[in-house]
């Protein structure tokens, strides 16, 4: 009998490995295409963009979330194993935001069908329940989009992104299954930034980057899955010192810094770096980095061959979208062919013709923009330019050392509060230039596209300093925001960053009405600034404006600031440059030199 079993026990076993040795055998090589966007900032439609090429410049129209959709549907045709990503900043940015809310971005993503999102700091800017709002919109019954996030911590309980469990609205990583193989896919939101530069609940928090992220890879690989994607929205320079860092990943989709990679140079346009950056992570295994710009320009082809579950090589290229209409702006000229052929070899550029039932529902949302926004509110005789004080000064904008768009707004900001005896505002509050010819109402709402309002605050002459210093820090802190300097009308000071906490600002001075003319800041006397909300509630690190709140010191106007710019504008007739700025010299920290 005991033989008898042992026999049969032996036949079973032999079967059973004989029907494994038959079952099909997943490829142990496999190429992975992965298509991915990130920062489009509620900018759906497309824009008018001047490229450098033969020695004049042309016009061409770009991007536009339809033209994002035809893009990756034609890639996905053209390749076998895709993984279609978005790394974040989906919503906030534009007039589409501001009358609809994330509804238009959540449609035009469903339209295209991510496999997977990472939440960015700006999904943040309505608070938790504007998130959740937006999370609830994004995906379909036929297309699951995966929300993540390894290192944000809703409150449980007490978050509307969290009522009952941590995985309600998003999940620190998912498993996707591609040819055979498991991909994983954890997404990264920038922490310090996403709490001092949005709105988050106060009771919601952000873990270390590099902690979540090693925490979530080690997970993946006790479940076996060794293929490890990293959607990242911490930046690009950030992306390149944390993947050293970092054990089994083998690729980072990033974005939050709006990086736009390849060679564009013969273009009249400057990349940061390759396109895809090849790096190696903590194991010495090649790590394959890509980003793709910003505002629905941009789609990325990452082109990944593995050979087991390691990286054998990265390749791909942008696509920088445009239309086939290309214009001299100057002259004429006999034929096109010349320029478009150049465009079409560029290896980064790509003729893209709109998805028409994209463009359909997108134009539903456009005649509602259009009828509201079109309002002439004054004339503007040469382009004034935002051009943050950390950045190369650009041709065709005037020279000085600050921006002559965020000065400008400053001063709307003081003929709306006429009261306040000076205006400050950080670099993020703005974005884009005030372009020469028409300004309309339109206008005003995407110069200052965030739901923010008019705050004035009572301040002592050394709370001004230590606000001041604070915004300062905040633009130099690793995880800050070069966005946080101050920018601002009726004040005037210098700036040196290498200088430590608390001497960075020197000559404090402000305009005085009565006497017409400038007089030094004392500390003990009161002063009142007006502000936008967002750091008059003490984000982007201005954490005294927030104290003196909690004071009773803060008077909310209800005056949204896009509105005041459309005011102050209407008011003046023609907007003209600037001659006087806030920042009368300005020493930076020395420039990263990278080994």
């Amino acid at each position: 009998m005991a033989l008898g079993r042992l026999s049969a026990l032996a036949a079973s076993f032999l079967l059973i490995a004989g029907c494994a040795s038959q079952a099909p055998q997943a490829p142990e090589n496999m190429r992975l295409t992965v298509l991915h966007v990130n920062d489009h900032h509620s900018n759906l439609a497309p824009k008018q963009r001047q490229l450098s090429w033969g020695g004049q410049q042309w016009q061409v129209e770009s991007g536009g979330f339809p033209r994002v959709a035809a893009q990756i549907d034609q890639l996905r045709a053209q390749n076998e194993q895709v993984l279609t990503l978005h790394a974040g900043d989906a919503i906030t940015g534009s007039l589409f935001f501001t009358l609809f809310g994330s509804e238009p971005d959540a449609v035009m993503m469903n339209q295209v069908c991510f496999d997977a999102f990472t939440l960015g700091n700006h999904e943040f800017d309505k608070g938790d329940e504007g998130l959740k709002t937006f999370l609830d919109q994004l995906g379909t019954p036929a297309c699951d989009t995966a929300k993540l996030s390894a290192n944000v911590k809703p409150e449980l309980g007490v978050s509307a992104l969290t009522p009952s469990s941590m995985t309600d609205s998003f999940r620190p990583y998912t498993v996707f299954e591609r040819g055979g193989h498991r991909i994983g896919v954890v997404g990264l939101t920038i922490a310090t930034k996403t709490k001092k530069s949005s709105q988050p609940d106060e009771t919601t928090q952000f873990e270390d980057e590099l902690v979540a992220a090693r925490r979530a890879i080690s997970q993946l690989q006790a479940q076996g899955v060794e293929k490890i994607i990293l959607l990242s929205h911490i930046q690009y320079q950030r992306d390149l010192a944390l993947i050293p860092q970092l054990p089994a990943v083998d690729v980072v989709i990033g974005g939050d810094s709006h990086t736009l990679l390849g060679d564009f140079s013969e273009f009249g346009m400057q990349g940061e770096g390759a396109y895809p950056t090849v790096l190696t992570n903590a194991d010495g295994e090649t790590v394959c980095l890509a980003h793709a710009y910003q505002y629905s320009q941009v789609v990325g082809e990452l082109q990944v061959d593995f050979r087991g579950d390691q990286v054998a090589s990265c390749g791909g290229r942008p696509h920088f979208l445009l239309g086939n209409e290309i214009t001299p702006v100057e002259g004429a000229v006999t034929t096109l062919k010349p320029i478009k052929t150049a465009l079409q070899n560029s290896g980064v550029f790509s003729f893209v013709e709109p998805d028409p039932g994209v463009q359909r529902l997108l134009d539903n949302y456009q005649h509602q923009v259009d009828e509201f926004s079109g309002e002439v509110l004054a004339q503007v005789p040469e382009t004034i330019c935002n051009q943050e004080i950390d950045l190369p000064r650009r041709p065709g904008c005037s020279d000085v050392l600050s921006s002559a768009a965020h000065r400008l707004t400053a001063q709307a900001f003081l003929h709306a509060v006429p009261d306040a005896d000076f205006a400050l505002q950080n670099g993020g509050s703005i974005r884009g230039d005030i372009e020469a010819g028409e300004f309309t109402r339109g206008d005003a709402f995407s110069l200052l596209p965030f739901a923010n309002t008019l705050v004035k605050i009572e301040i002592s002459g050394s709370e001004l300093k230590q606000v001041m210093e604070e915004g300062l820090a905040y633009a130099v802190s690793d995880g800050g925001s070069t966005r946080a300097y101050p920018y601002g009308a009726g004040i005037r000071y210098d700036v040196n960053l290498t200088e430590n906490f608390g001497d960075r600002v020197a000559n404090l001075q402000v305009w005085d009405k009565d006497s017409a003319s400038w007089q030094p800041v004392r500390p003990r006397d009161t002063y009142i600034v007006v502000t936008n909300s967002f750091i008059g509630g003490g984000q982007d690190g201005y954490e005294t404006f927030h104290s003196l709140s909690e004071r009773g010191r803060t008077t909310n106007t209800g005056i949204d600031y896009a509105e005041a710019m459309a005011n102050y504008a209407k008011a003046q007739g023609v907007l003209t440059r600037p001659s006087d700025y806030a920042t009368q010299s300005y020493v930076p920290l020395p420039k990263k030199v990278n080994n």
